[in-house]
């Protein structure tokens, strides 16, 4: 009898693990499954604008399929809670840094047409009178071509790429701006 029940009891232990590890094996894989899908939906905002924190979460869900394909179901399971949060963080930090490009990307773009301008018709006036320095009109051809990509690349959604075309190209004109004695704007 003794046997019988020990039996019983190890059968019955033996059933609750295996129902134990198949819930977590279940949860675990509905859990990365819905984690690469939930980071799907954000990856190519994140990668763009926080690269860092992409990756993160990136490691983060290969962890947990690694740990299930291990057939870690708990270590999985466990890695997996917390991917969620993960990914809602990661879209909050990627539309906050594209708000914050835009911003800076508007007020650059609200300043840089006046500063070609007032360069320009000073380049103007030194060509007429045979004073411009030597270069100088191909400094600003270039800037000016430096800006048109910048547009070009805000218009086709990539923002840190026009911010960084455009912040080299508004440097290059504040140089020339100072070389030929253009006062900025107030």
């Amino acid at each position: 009898m003794k046997t019988r029940l020990a039996l019983t009891a190890i059968l019955a232990g033996m059933m609750f693990f295996t129902a134990c590890e198949n819930a977590q094996k279940t949860g675990a894989d509905v859990a990365i499954k819905a984690a690469q899908s939930g980071y799907a939906a954000v990856a190519d905002q994140a990668t763009q604008y926080v690269p860092d924190q992409a990756k993160d979460v990136q490691s983060s869900i290969q962890a947990a399929k690694d740990a299930y394909d291990k057939g870690d179901y708990a270590a999985a399971f466990e890695a997996s809670k917390a991917l969620p949060g993960k990914i809602k963080d990661l879209a909050a930090a990627a539309s906050a840094k594209k708000d914050e490009l835009v911003a800076k990307w508007n007020e650059m773009s609200g300043s840089m047409p006046g500063m070609v301008t007032a360069v320009q018709n000073k380049v103007d006036a030194l060509t007429k009178s045979h004073k411009l320095p030597a270069g100088a009109a191909d400094t600003l051809a270039t800037v000016k071509q430096s800006w048109t990509d910048a547009s070009t690349a805000f218009s086709s959604g990539q923002i840190p790429d026009a911010l960084a075309k455009a912040s080299a190209a508004k440097d290059k004109l504040t140089e020339l701006a100072t070389k030929l004695g253009v006062k900025p704007a107030a």
